[in-house]
């Protein structure tokens, strides 16, 4: 029988066959300003995760960690198919949300679909982006 790790076997369970990667290889996502603040209330207010992530560096969707830790510490934040011959085709997804505001809905909401390697249509006529928008800001002088 192989040997097994117990830094492994602790973490995860004596069964190998209920690993799973996700289970040591997540994403955090910490804010750039507040995110490392060592003020813990301030840290839960504006970080999100861990999300359970798959991948590794030599993958077309690499993800990586440093040693000591399986923790993600880089990913791309951004990941795009784009149809050249059609734009509309086109597809994309980033990792947390269109908003900056810890309360907006928007804060995190793409981040399920990132973890999920799942896309949404990039919007590229002015017919599609109105039919598809959820509110109008209009600023009058």
């Amino acid at each position: 029988m192989p040997r097994r790790s117990p830094n492994l076997e602790g973490t995860l369970g004596k069964n190998p066959t209920r690993w799973r990667w996700g289970d040591l290889h997540t994403a955090t996502f910490r804010n750039a300003t507040l995110g490392k603040s060592g003020i813990g209330p301030i840290e839960a207010l504006f970080n999100r995760g861990p999300f359970p992530v798959g991948g590794g560096e030599a993958l077309v969707n690499a993800t990586g960690w440093t040693t000591g830790s399986f923790e993600v510490d880089w990913l791309p934040s951004m990941r795009m198919i784009v149809d050249l011959g059609n734009l509309s085709n086109s597809l994309t997804v980033h990792t947390t949300g269109q908003s900056g505001h810890a309360y907006s809905p928007h804060y995190i909401d793409m981040a399920p679909l990132w973890v999920s390697v799942t896309y949404y249509p990039m919007l590229w006529d002015e017919q599609a982006i109105t039919a598809a928008a959820e509110a109008h800001l209009q600023l009058l002088p």
